[in-house]
């Protein structure tokens, strides 16, 4: 029997930070997240008072409670009482991705932000961008003191919307650096209940107190949207906001970009972060884990519904605390390495030694991992977690190959991905384009396109100016509300709108020091 356990780390509760709550209260009262939507967005977004999105199980909106849709006076009342005035303002070094990353209205949108912040005459704001790549290397260094970034569900269930950054053990893979002793019990506290009321009851409690010390700031929900030419089928990205190549196709009177319906070409504008599963926390390295690998279970595409994965759906004992997966038989690497459960220690002994960016939405949940047999993985959780079964389909719980993820460093950048998926990654030329083919080994069923092409663009505009000249079949991550609109004009593409909202959000590095 092997058994891998590990001690959660907390963060110093109380070390020398710019961010004291009074600040980031008057930040929250000068937002007008309405005039963003309407002035900069068209209207085509919502306004966010809360993480967690409208339609989730327990949600509300806090920040409307406590700020209503903007607040001056408030804001002005707070900055002056810490002493800041019109000759000696608060000085905000404010960071943003850089222009066109999330959309052609990025630029318009930071600068607004700017001026209502600036409006209070007690704020003045200086605006810093830099490179993708650089800029989530300085988020993960800890190195801006405040930042706007997105954000999309690593699993369907609201503790997803609040623990990574508000919980002391999640919230610095997020670059926030939150501690809150009694917001680490409520959410503790709300997760591992089985009671819908009682839960119901500690969402209210924890939204209310994250919007009166806001820890992180939501600006708006973002609409994501896929757009591809007539003739590819089998497009369907559901809560989860899993686009598998798997089940695309071409069908009668395609016209694939490639000019053969054995390749499929996928714009996208998101470079790559890491694809190490026990590192990697970008929502774009996930989409090519997930078809290059298995999680323990999966989703039916488009929909939330668990099913079969690497493994079955577990069985649950101990109260709700420990969860036993029984691995499929014949699982291989594509190298034809086979799978057995030592693989899922070894990913567990890197979670915890590395610190990778995900390993905080593991090592939150789990206390130990044992391995009875080739064939069995067992989780013992910290505690009652009736939504691990979806943590588990996450890509996280990809195993990964020992050969090309050594168990001293983080490998971001693999020159292949042998996984356990349909797919294997054979080339990579950053900022360029990445090749998928058919794994040899998979003993999963087999995707109906045996190549995939995923091509990487500078800019929304160049993405989706690629589709309407035919040099990609698919858009994806990321097309914004204005190129949708132009593409909706041009003849044989179809624009699907995805029902999973991306939230917008600004970040308080409260570690940051004062």
């Amino acid at each position: 029997m092997q058994v891998e356990t590990t001690q959660e780390s907390v963060l110093d509760p109380q070390p020398r930070r710019l961010w004291r709550k009074e600040l980031r209260q008057a930040v929250a009262a000068a937002i007008d997240r309405e005039a963003i939507v309407d002035e900069v967005l068209g209207g085509h977004g919502t306004a966010a008072y809360h993480m967690v999105p409208p339609g989730y199980p327990f949600t509300s909106e806090p920040f409307r409670e406590l700020y209503g849709r903007r607040n001056l006076e408030l804001s002005i009342r707070l900055l002056s009482e810490l002493g800041y005035s019109r000759e000696t303002p608060f000085e905000l070094d404010l960071w943003h991705p850089p222009a066109g990353h999330y959309g052609a209205r990025d630029e318009a949108m930071i600068e607004l932000l700017k001026a209502q912040l600036e409006e209070s005459g007690l704020i003045k704001v200086h605006l810093h961008s830099k490179p993708w790549g650089a800029y989530v290397d300085s988020l993960l260094a800890s190195e801006m003191p405040a930042f706007v970034i997105g954000w999309s569900p690593d699993f369907v269930d609201p503790d997803n919307w609040l623990s990574p950054f508000a919980s002391s053990a999640q919230s610095p893979d997020q670059g926030v650096h939150y501690h809150d002793a009694e917001m680490n019990r409520l959410l503790q506290t709300a997760a591992s209940s089985t009671d819908p009321a009682e839960r119901g009851r500690l969402y209210q409690q924890i939204g209310l107190r994250f919007a009166e010390n806001v820890p992180t700031l939501p600006l708006w929900w973002d609409p994501a949207i896929i757009a591809y030419r007539d003739g590819v089928e089998g497009i369907t990205i559901g809560p989860p906001f899993e686009l598998n190549y798997h089940i695309v196709s071409f069908g009668p009177g395609s016209r694939p970009a490639a000019g053969n319906t054995e390749t499929l070409i996928i714009g996208k504008t998101f470079a790559v972060q890491s694809l190490d599963a026990n590192d990697a926390h970008a929502r774009s390295d996930w989409e090519i884990l997930k078809n290059t690998g298995e999680s323990l279970v999966s989703y039916k595409p488009g929909t939330a519904e668990l099913i079969l994965g690497a493994a079955a759906l577990p069985t649950i004992s101990d109260g709700g605390r420990t969860y036993t997966f029984k691995l499929r038989e014949g699982l291989k690497f594509a190298d034809g390495t086979a799978l057995t459960a030592e693989n899922y220690l070894y990913a567990w002994r890197r979670l915890n030694v590395l610190k990778g960016q995900v390993s905080g939405l593991v090592r939150i949940y789990v206390e130990a991992v044992e391995a009875p047999d080739d064939l069995t993985v067992v989780y013992h959780l910290r505690d009652r977690f009736g939504f691990f079964p979806a943590v588990a389909a996450s890509p996280c719980f990809i195993p990964v190959h020992p050969r090309d993820f050594p168990a001293d460093r983080v490998n971001r950048f693999p020159e292949k991905l042998d996984g356990i998926g349909r797919y294997r990654m054979i080339s990579y030329v950053p900022g360029d384009r990445m090749i998928l083919e058919r794994n040899p080994y998979c003993a999963l069923d087999g995707p109906k396109i045996p190549r995939v092409v995923l091509r990487y663009f500078a800019s929304v505009a160049e993405l989706a100016s690629a589709l309407v000249a035919g040099e990609i079949d698919v858009a994806w991550r990321k097309l914004d509300t204005a190129q949708a609109a132009r593409l909706r004009e041009q003849p044989g593409l179809k624009v699907v709108t995805v029902s999973t909202p991306l939230l917008r959000y600004l970040v308080f590095n409260n570690a940051y020091p004062a």
